[in-house]
C-alpha cells in the first residue's frame, strides 16, 4: 500500500524514531494485515521509504489512541498534550470521519 506523509514525518520514520503511523481506519486502511509493506512517500521530496506492518491497534477515537501512544513513537514532540495532538489531528481528520471510522496505530518498521 501506498501512502503520502508531511516532511517532518517521513523523516522520523526514516531515521527510525516514528515507529506508529496513526491514521484514520477507513475503507483503505481496515484492510492492512500485520507482515504487508507500506510504501511511504514524503510529500515534499517526493522520497519513498517501505516499512512493514508489525501490528495493527484499533481505537474508538484519536484521543483514546493518544493516550496509549503519543511523543516521538507517533512523530510528535515528547511534551505534546493528548488535546494538542487531537487538535492537529483535526486538521486532517473531521470529527464525523472520526466517529464513523475510529483510528489506527500501524506498528511498523523500516524495511529499506
Amino acid at each position: 500500500m501506498d501512502m503520502h506523509l508531511n516532511h517532518q514525518p517521513f523523516m522520523a520514520i526514516k531515521n527510525g524514531t516514528k515507529t506508529i503511523e496513526v491514521r484514520l481506519n477507513d475503507e483503505k486502511r481496515s484492510k492492512l494485515q500485520v507482515g504487508e509493506e507500506i510504501r511511504f512517500t514524503d510529500l515534499k521530496t517526493n522520497e519513498t521509504v517501505v516499512t512493514e506492518i508489525l501490528g495493527l491497534e484499533r481505537f474508538a477515537s484519536f484521543k483514546d489512541l493518544f493516550r496509549k501512544y503519543s511523543g516521538v513513537i507517533i512523530g510528535s514532540p515528547e511534551d505534546e498534550s493528548i488535546a494538542e495532538l487531537d487538535q492537529e489531528n483535526q486538521e486532517i481528520y473531521s470529527r464525523e470521519m472520526e466517529e464513523k471510522y475510529g483510528a489506527l496505530a500501524i506498528k511498523i518498521k523500516l524495511v529499506n
